[in-house]
């Protein structure tokens, strides 16, 4: 694993510049997946997201939660939707990020037993880098603070670490997909 981030590493700061579509009207498209099995434990996440340019460089959008855990017996789903803003700091291959985001989350609880739903709130605040594989492809890792609270139950947080991508779709390729082709 080591290996391939130093490869990707050098690949990325080698590379001739790119420069990839973070200007204002341009859109956003991507996520993270999460994966963790072990004896009697299973966890999958998937947190997609969209966002537009709102001006050079900074991104706001909307992201969803979606989490599925088995404990043994036990059982968690989770689903969350909320906004995020994410700012780039410079116009190079590998570009440093801060990213923000708010999730209003549903939890449901099944056991053997019982089965109960709770509802909160999570916020992820952090930075990274987005490294651009080309024009308008970028796979990111993000570190930071992750904090969940819901009804009923002390808050809890902590280190978190996310790997994703995103794809960056210019104004025009946009105003295409949108039937509005003047070019």
């Amino acid at each position: 694993m080591k290996k391939i981030l130093l490869l990707l590493s050098i690949a990325a700061f080698t590379a001739p510049s790119i420069n990839a579509q973070t200007e204002k009207g341009d859109w956003m498209v991507g996520g993270y997946f999460r994966l963790n099995t072990s004896k009697n434990n299973t966890q999958i996440g998937l947190s997609p997201n969209a966002g537009a340019f709102i001006i050079n460089n900074l991104a706001v959008g909307a992201n969803l939660l979606l989490d599925y855990s088995k404990f043994g017996e036990n059982k968690r789903t989770d689903f969350g939707i909320g906004p995020f803003v994410r700012y780039y700091f410079t116009q190079a291959n590998v570009r440093p990020v801060m990213h923000g985001s708010l999730n209003f989350t549903s939890s449901r609880n099944q056991t053997a037993i019982t089965s109960t739903t709770e509802n909160g709130l999570s916020y992820f605040l952090g930075g990274g880098a987005a490294i651009f594989l080309n024009e308008q492809v970028s796979l990111d890792g993000l570190m930071g603070y992750q904090h969940s609270k819901l009804k009923g139950f002390d808050g809890s947080g902590g280190f978190a670490f996310n790997i994703g991508f995103q794809v960056y779709l210019h104004k025009r390729q946009v105003d295409r997909l949108r039937g509005n082709s003047s070019y």
